[in-house]
């Protein structure tokens, strides 16, 4: 009977819900505009309070976006929600259907920037807390939010955030950001997440540009950056940087049994982009494989010369670039900077400067934990199919920072679908998963209770 009151009470709530979601989304607070970024930190800050969080407050240290903290309920066990509401930058805007910060519902689905990645999942989590006291009394245990501004960046400041109040990651447990179905409508729930090194580059050849004539003997900026970002890959996707792979934990059985259970659908992986082969040759077993246990080496741009309409012939004398290294346990960030300058300087190209401006440890939780238990009962119930297990998404979360200092167990639980379009245009959410995504969480909060 309590499910049932669950649903009438969202059901009775979706347009204040929906409208809530809406003006969160409209904020556009991605790392460039401190002003909006100051804003949404107050919109959560003020909607943590009105969820009955009565110690909401924002955390400052050394200018950076503010965390905003708060904790409510009474009980044993502490469940910490660990969010952000920073967004990716929402560029190229001629590629949306609808403005990025104008949120859209077309045909069941909301449409704006940090709808899915996260602001949707934060949202919900809080909107849970209401449905909870209203249908099921007080929470049996203590909730604990921690929203970040800078997860989007690699989070570089949380550390020294959380440090000002040690006691923020004493808990039971960690509901980590984010959350997805996959194609098959199960929910995925992931127990870690990959580490990132992100670096920018530069090389500079010349003091200025030159006619291209004089490509016989005038070095060229482009192809000395793309000769460097060769140098780190093979053809098979191997990274190529000396010792890259010296400290990578290899998986357990557990982990292989995980990896055995989990879904893939091939077909649906590759057609949610367009492609009709994975790279590197990468069969489905291996790509399946390499998704959750290998450490990656992306070129996310390269930036030089002329690229504006027409012909411009020129060598030329600079040109950038920027990679990121997703990192599996117990890679770390720091000293895998260090390799690549060691392969860089090796292989004659120390000419190519960069710094390394993101650097995140991954992190895998354990799989036996109550938590896990909890959060598979609750999605299977609300979304009706048993829940996957996954020991690490391919995406980066600050769960080192929050986690590794009690080995903490973490997991997501969400409602994201594969063609969300997380970090790109027209990201969206639909509506029908989310709120059974909320019904999942507010269970969620009295089954973690118990939970064994």
């Amino acid at each position: 009977m309590s499910g049932d009151a669950l649903d009438r009470f969202i059901a009775a709530r979706r347009e204040r819900f929906t409208e809530e979601l809406r003006e969160l989304c409209a904020i556009p607070c991605e790392a460039s505009d401190h002003t909006a970024l100051d804003a949404a930190a107050r919109w959560c800050r003020d909607r943590l309070a009105a969820a009955g969080f009565a110690d909401a407050r924002e955390l400052r240290a050394g200018g950076a976006p503010a965390l905003v903290v708060g904790e409510t309920g009474s009980g044993k066990r502490v469940l910490v929600g660990v969010q952000h509401y920073d967004v990716q930058p929402a560029v190229p805007l001629d590629l949306w259907k609808t403005p990025p910060y104008q949120p859209a519902l077309r045909d069941g689905a909301m449409y704006a920037r940090g709808v899915d990645d996260n602001k949707g999942h934060l949202l919900l989590r809080i909107q849970a807390i209401e449905a909870h006291r209203a249908v099921l009394g007080e929470l049996p245990i203590r909730v604990r939010f921690l929203i970040e501004g800078e997860e989007e960046s690699g989070s570089p400041n949380l550390a020294k955030l959380l440090a000002l109040e040690p006691g923020l990651t004493d808990a039971d447990g960690a509901l980590k950001e984010g959350g997805a179905l996959d194609s098959e409508g199960r929910s995925i729930l992931s127990l870690g997440g990959k580490g990132i090194l992100y670096c920018h580059f530069r090389v500079r050849t010349m003091t200025r540009d030159a006619h291209s004539g004089g490509a016989t003997h005038y070095p060229n900026a482009a192809g000395r950056l793309a000769h460097a970002f060769a140098s780190l890959v093979d053809v098979k996707g191997r990274v190529q940087i000396e010792g890259f792979y010296d400290d990578v934990r290899q998986p357990t059985d557990a982990d292989r049994a995980m990896l055995e259970r989990m879904p893939f659908d091939a077909r649906a992986t590759r057609a949610v982009v367009g492609i009709e082969a994975f790279a590197f040759g990468r069969t489905d077993d291996e790509a399946k494989w390499a998704s959750v246990f290998e450490p990656t080496c992306n070129v996310c741009g390269i930036e030089s010369g002329y690229n504006g309409p027409g012909s411009k012939t020129v060598i030329p004398a600079e040109a950038t670039g920027k990679i990121d290294f997703r990192l599996v346990p117990d890679q770390d960030p720091m000293k895998i900077a260090a390799l690549l300058r060691a392969h860089l300087d090796r292989h004659g190209f120390g000419d190519v400067e960069f710094s390394a401006e993101e650097g995140e440890h991954p992190y895998r939780g354990p799989a036996d934990a109550p938590l896990v238990r909890a959060v598979a009962a609750v999605a299977e119930e609300a979304f009706g199919t048993p829940a996957v297990l996954v020991p690490s998404s391919g995406g980066t979360s600050p769960m080192w920072v929050v986690c590794n200092p009690r080995r903490m167990a973490n997991v997501t639980l969400g409602m994201g679908h594969p063609g969300a379009g997380a970090h790109a245009p027209n990201e969206h959410i639909l509506l029908e998963n989310y709120w059974r995504a909320l019904r999942a969480t507010a269970r969620l909060y009295s089954e973690f209770a118990t939970a064994r």
